[in-house]
């Protein structure tokens, strides 16, 4: 199963469990700034330490955030019960440096076929091809959805090869991702 196709149950304890010290981004209420943060559990009860983020964002949401799922809405608790509507982003582990054997045992293991490195003002993505057994990187990509230039290789050690420059900084491997609306950006 393709790890971007799955649904969030924050209720299903293995879900939890999958998810315990992974990479959120996030959004509360109707806000337009992601937050970002890690996933802890206490008592089978997912939680996620907020770490990065605008600065009334990370006021308002303070350090630590209680999820709740009820049907497919989320909402995310302050300690002193503040309650928020949320919405989750992504899902994923972060790399540090990735080389072809990293990205193999993340793909192999965790069945993550998306790596995004996220700089200043380009981003890269490096993903697997289920249909043609490709890797493809695509270079300056504008938040995920201008796709810039896109080299396609057989294997993930000659991709690697090809572009060691590129692969250097923190990478996130998608375990999951909100579904996008279709755009002019993506046609």
């Amino acid at each position: 199963m393709d790890s971007l196709n799955i649904t969030l149950d924050l209720n299903d304890p293995k879900t939890v469990a999958e998810f315990e010290n992974l990479y959120v981004d996030f959004y509360l209420e109707d806000d337009m700034f992601e937050l970002n943060g890690q996933f802890f559990v206490i008592d089978g009860q997912l939680y996620i330490e907020v770490q990065n983020g605008v600065m009334h964002m990370l006021e308002m949401a303070g350090k630590e955030l209680r999820l709740v799922q009820i049907g497919k809405v989320f909402t995310a608790y302050r300690p002193d019960g503040k309650k928020f509507y949320m919405a989750i982003n992504r899902v994923y582990h972060k790399i540090e440096n990735p080389d072809a054997a990293v990205f193999t045992k993340y793909h192999e293991e965790y069945d993550i076929n998306e790596f995004y490195l996220l700089i200043e003002q380009d981003d890269i993505a490096v993903k697997y091809h289920k249909d043609s057994k490709k890797w493809t990187i695509t270079k300056n990509k504008i938040n995920t959805y201008y796709l810039g230039d896109t080299y396609e290789y057989d294997t993930i050690e000659a991709l690697c090869e090809a572009n060691p420059d590129d692969l250097s900084g923190t990478w996130e491997g998608l375990i999951y991702e909100a579904y996008e609306e279709e755009s002019d950006f993506t046609q």
